[in-house]
């Protein structure tokens, strides 16, 4: 059979071109920083910092931010420029020198001139001379980038100011594989500086550096490319992102940008970096680092296959080559990488498809054939290499590299492996992988078109993509179609897709129910992700210790499952597993479980399992108090926009929960997708409930929002969901609204953190403070910082209700304490904390419209109150809380000072 050609990837409009960002953000540098400030404070000790690293790793930019931790210090900053001849010689050296201060803004320098130095620069430097010899009491900081390029002439100076009493140094060295001047590593040696060996950004950092290059964002499965070849050099990402715009190779798609084909740029920018240090490697050394990097990090016993082990120390003696140790890899054997990011990336992508070509057939010649290297490589890797040297891959490679890319969650290898099966071996088979990989990336417009292909080759493969087209319409909340095209499939799999779309829509009753009978009746390949199924309903119907029971059995069936989608179930059960414990008050343990399988995710290169990984560690931090922190997992990054609505929508409204308990002034622009019904919420329509209802709350519509949150609260009863339901009589409470007119007496709830949120609302609505007391405990000793304050705050209004002064005070400091360790927050219960008079709920409400700008009119229309009564309620909030006007009382709502 012919091969058969997919649709091409959507194209950008002609009017619509991608930009760079201005300005990239400071990340993955906070341990640095911190180094940094300490000694730059300290008044003995080292006199500053040496740092070191290899060229595009962020020293520039880490000397930039740094000075900010001494302001009190004048800053002189020294840039020496080197340039060096094409034929070798000696380096050309000039400095110049930048002096900063309260009230200087003198560029200058040291020493007379010398053979290449200008008028200009000498001077700069004699005024250096002068500053470092000025009073001690003058402090200074001297940053100098890139020293290793400084004169002879200046060292002199350099050492005098690293003894110099009101001084302190900041100075960067390149060092690509070369070792410190003799100089610097006298002052490190004399432990005049601190020796600083910057590395690579973590995974973390590259993702939030590599979302904020471009201007609308850059799509997940691109970005998740683009932080995997570069290996964590801010420069890389930067260059080939600048490359990337010119060159056109971005396409824009479902609101972000996207790169247009399989290959990603090589920036001549990189490659005259990158060429020094290859520019006298013979032919042999070359192709050993060109197999290295097209091989993607083989075995060692592979590489040394190719080449002798002399040629392989000296590569290494050069810092061209590392061995990786092998305890983190699954074969347990060394790997051989290349050490620097840039010529990494170079020699990976910069190789022309001839010479790559001619590369895999050494490779495969070096091996005696594909047999080995399938037994005992990457298979996934090597298909790709194929594809890269326009080599059709064998059948049985394709097939172990597709199997590969899915189960290990490499997305964009398996839409590319699966695309290329479809092409080259085209079949029901192949179409339902390549669908399915689709499916994974939330790839819909590319799926759709891709169906269509199918089905116009007959009606068997129409048939046999069935199940890809029924997840993706799960996947994009279609329902109604879903339950059209339900009668079609097997049994197992209609049970399986209505229990997953309940759930998906909040039924988390039903939704148990059908993982139970899809458990013990249901197709094998279900009983895990059913298990899953149950373990999520579990816990918002109230029951986190069963979910906790139920893990113990699936992790015992996953130790026991060979191979397959063991990898996804596993990640996708600890996932739940912290959830589970989460819902139960074990905050430590859940956060230690979200923050490894967060990493792990995003070290991988996850698509989509990040935003996952996110969400939930976000939710965690949001109910421990920490908002801005955990606002970040739900917006900082382009992975929330995966096309798959679900996971879209809780970002959304998570972080609008987020914001919403944030001061006004630091609340993010509305995170809410557009058009967001009150039906959209599904398996989160408690917490967009919550949402609507702190809006209304804010602008007095205080009816409107009890009547949404009763509303929830019923909707979550008649699901069973009682974790929901206590989630939302805990914010009636917190937003001082009354409980529903038919509160449930009793709520079937396990865990210490959902048994405190139902007890709080019913200490708020007894007014009993023993029991408000309990709460404030049991919230604080699990790590609920934002909530335990906030019950701290209202048991200091019940003692001064009960005239118990020195009880309030006491109350009212431990709310205090709290809230040092959540950071910015604003939410009703904590306003007006600690002032010695009472002020009522309604007097709370008034104060807050109206430190919020609404004039005495509006808050009279916005309550149904007279104008009159406003002004008697807000003249007696003006004299309880010691305010003069609007803007005293917009002060005094947030401060947390002491009584």
């Amino acid at each position: 059979m012919e091969p058969i050609q997919l649709s091409p990837f959507p194209s950008a409009a002609a009017d619509h071109q991608p930009v760079l960002a201005t300005c990239s953000p400071f990340v993955g540098r906070v341990g640095e920083l911190e180094r940094i400030r300490r000694v730059l404070l300290s008044r003995q000790g080292p006199r500053g910092i040496l740092i070191a690293g290899p060229s595009g790793i962020g020293k520039t930019r880490l000397l930039d931010e740094a000075p900010a931790l001494a302001p009190r210090r004048r800053l002189i900053n020294l840039h020496p420029h080197a340039e060096r001849a094409v034929s070798g010689h000696g380096p050309h050296t000039e400095a110049v020198v930048s002096a900063h201060g309260p009230h200087t803004e003198a560029v200058a320098s040291a020493h007379g001139p010398a053979p290449h130095r200008s008028p200009a620069t000498a001077r700069t430097l004699a005024e250096l001379t002068r500053l470092v010899e000025r009073d001690p009491a003058d402090a200074w900081l001297l940053s100098v980038d890139d020293a290793h390029l400084l004169g002879p002439e200046l060292w002199p100076l350099l050492h005098e100011a690293a003894r110099h009493p009101a001084g302190k140094l900041l100075v960067a060295v390149t060092t690509d594989g070369h070792g410190l001047p003799p100089e610097l590593l006298a002052l490190w040696s004399d432990r005049a500086l601190v020796r600083m060996d910057l590395q690579p950004l973590d995974a973390t950092g590259v993702k939030e550096l590599t979302d904020s290059l471009l201007e609308g964002g850059l799509g997940q499965t691109s970005a998740a490319r683009l932080a995997q070849w570069c290996g964590g050099s801010p420069r890389l990402l930067r260059e080939v992102a600048r490359a990337a715009v010119e060159q056109g190779l971005l396409v824009r798609s479902e609101g972000c940008w996207h790169f247009a084909g399989d290959r990603l740029p090589v920036p001549p920018s990189v490659l005259e970096l990158v060429d020094p240090q290859l520019r006298d490697l013979d032919e042999a050394g070359r192709a050993v680092l060109e197999l290295v990097a097209l091989a993607g990090s083989p075995r060692l016993a592979s590489v040394e296959r190719f080449c002798d082990t002399g040629l392989l120390e000296e590569l290494e003696r050069r810092n061209l080559l590392r061995v990786v140790d092998g305890s983190t890899d699954p074969s347990g054997e060394p790997r051989v990488r290349i050490a620097h990011p840039l010529a990494s990336y170079a020699m990976s992508c910069g190789v022309p498809p001839l010479r790559r070509r001619r590369r895999l057939r050494d490779w495969l010649a070096a091996h005696q054939g594909l047999t080995p290297l399938m037994a005992d490589d990457d298979c996934l890797r090597l298909a790709e290499w194929h594809l890269e040297a326009h080599e059709t891959p064998p059948r049985a490679l394709l097939d172990r590299a597709m199997e590969q890319s899915l189960r290990d969650l490499a997305l964009p290898s398996a839409v590319r492996l699966t695309g290329a099966a479809w092409r080259h071996y085209p079949g029901t088979d192949t179409a339902e992988l390549h669908a399915r990989a689709l499916t994974a990336g939330a790839d819909f417009p590319r799926l759709a078109a891709f169906i269509t292909t199918v089905r116009a080759c007959g009606p068997g493969y129409a048939r046999a993509l069935e199940r890809a087209e029924a997840r993706s319409m799960l996947l994009q909340a279609r329902y109604e179609e879903l339950d059209g095209l339900l009668p079609r499939l097997p049994a197992g799999e209609q049970a399986y897709f209505r229990m997953t779309s309940r759930y998906f829509q909040g039924g988390f009753g039903d939704a148990c129910a059908l993982a139970g009978a899809l458990r013990r009746n249901g197709p094998a390949e279900h009983a895990l992700e059913a298990g899953l199924i149950m373990m999520g309903s579990l816990c918002h119907m109230g029951r986190p210790e069963q979910a906790l029971s139920l893990y113990a059995t699936l992790r015992a069936e996953l130790d026991r499952a060979p191979g397959g989608p063991a990898k996804f179930h596993a990640d996708s059960l600890e996932e739940l597993h912290a959830s589970a414990l989460h819902y139960c008050g074990r905050f430590d343990e859940a956060e230690r479980i979200h923050w490894r399988e967060y990493a792990q995710a995003v070290q991988s290169h996850h698509v989509r399992i990040d935003a996952q990984r996110g969400l939930a560690l976000g939710h965690l931090l949001h109910d421990r108090g920490t908002i801005e922190a955990a606002l970040k997992y739900f917006t900082f990054t382009s992975s929330y926009r995966v096309g798959w609505r679900q996971w879209q929508v809780k970002a959304g409204i998570h972080a609008a929960l987020a914001a919403s308990c944030l001061p006004a002034d630091r609340r993010p622009d509305d995170p809410l997708p557009d058009g967001l019904t009150a039906g959209d919420g599904g398996h989160c329509a408690m917490f967009l409930a919550v949402v609507r209802a702190r809006r209304h709350h804010e602008s007095g519509d205080t009816a409107v929002a009890g009547r949404v949150l009763h509303d929830a609260v019923a909707g979550a009863l008649a699901d069973g969901a009682h974790a929901d339901a206590a989630i939302g009589l805990h914010e009636c409470a917190r937003l001082s609204l009354p409980a529903p007119e038919r509160a449930p007496a009793d709520l079937h709830l396990e865990g210490a953190f959902l048994r405190a949120r139902w007890a709080y609302a019913e200490a708020y609505r007894s007014g009993e403070p023993k029991l408000m007391g309990r709460v404030a405990r049991a919230f604080a000793d699990m790590g609920a910082g934002l909530f335990a304050a906030e019950a701290y705050a209202e048991l200091a209004r019940f003692h001064q209700r009960a005239g118990g002064a020195k009880a309030a005070t006491a109350a009212t400091a431990r709310a205090r304490e709290l809230l040092r360790g959540c950071g910015p927050v604003d939410t009703p219960p904590l306003r007006f904390l600690g002032r010695s008079a009472l002020l009522s709920d309604r007097e709370r409400l008034i104060a807050g419209l109206a430190a919020g700008g609404l004039s005495d009119k509006e808050v009279a229309e916005r309550l149904s109150l007279s104008v009159r009564t406003v002004n008697n309620h807000l003249y007696r909030v003006y004299r309880k809380v010691g305010a003069a006007n609007r803007r005293d009382l917009r002060v005094l709502m947030t401060r947390r000072s002491s009584v």
